[in-house]
């Protein structure tokens, strides 16, 4: 049986509502009552939709990383061949627009980095789906750029090298703390892109001494 048009904008709003209530409050401290309050519903309309919190909050999740992931692919729409050094500058173009544009992506970003600072157990069904594969996508690339010689604690050390320099932007702007060229009216797409650019280069340059150095391990 079909949904009822009022039904489907029922779920709509309790889905953008619940978004806006965890992306500000967390997991936790987000209450079913508020989420109706915002979305101009009833704590039965949550239950006949969801069943419960929990479900919710999935359905939040892969609804915002669904979403994010189609404005800002993680392969900025090159293709499988491309260079490694222009796939990992997409990559990292397109984490560090699903952390900082609220503009387009909505809540996403902040419900992502609140996971990472305080995990709840309910994330964990839906990790394999959202994180895994763009772990992932990362783990290629940098194999890719510090050679086949690379040990997996390698490969590992410098994915985490190059993502928590993205990270750490986005756990400023959880606290508030953005600096003050992101964290203003004239901060723009360009600047996101420039900053996207520096880590990109800052990068490259590590992990090429990286690969310097496994080699010259190789040939001695």
């Amino acid at each position: 049986m079909a949904i009822r048009k009022d039904g489907v904008d029922t779920y709509r709003k309790l889905l953008k509502a619940a978004s806006e209530v965890f992306a500000e409050k967390g997991y936790r401290d987000t209450t079913v009552a508020e989420i109706c309050r915002r979305a101009h519903s009833n704590v039965a309309a949550v239950n006949y939709h969801f069943d419960s919190k929990d479900e919710l909050y999935i359905a939040v999740l892969k609804n915002a990383f669904g979403e994010a992931l189609r404005v800002y692919p993680p392969d900025g729409g090159l293709p499988a061949e491309a260079p490694a050094e222009e796939r990992l500058g997409a990559l990292i173009h397109s984490v560090l627009h699903r952390i900082l544009d609220d503009g387009r992506l909505g809540c996403a970003g902040q419900i992502l980095l609140r996971e990472m600072a305080d995990p709840i157990e309910t994330f964990r069904r839906v990790h394999e789906d959202i994180v895994r594969p763009l772990r992932e996508i990362m783990l290629g690339i940098i194999r890719d750029l510090i050679g086949p010689d690379a040990t997996e604690q390698q490969i590992v050390f410098c994915v985490m090298s190059v993502i928590h320099q993205c990270l750490a932007i986005g756990f400023r702007k959880g606290r508030g703390h953005l600096p003050s060229f992101l964290d203003s009216p004239q901060s723009t797409t360009e600047t996101i892109d420039a900053l996207a650019e520096h880590i990109t280069l800052f990068s490259l340059a590590g992990l090429s001494a990286v690969r310097e150095k496994i080699e010259a391990a190789f040939s001695s």
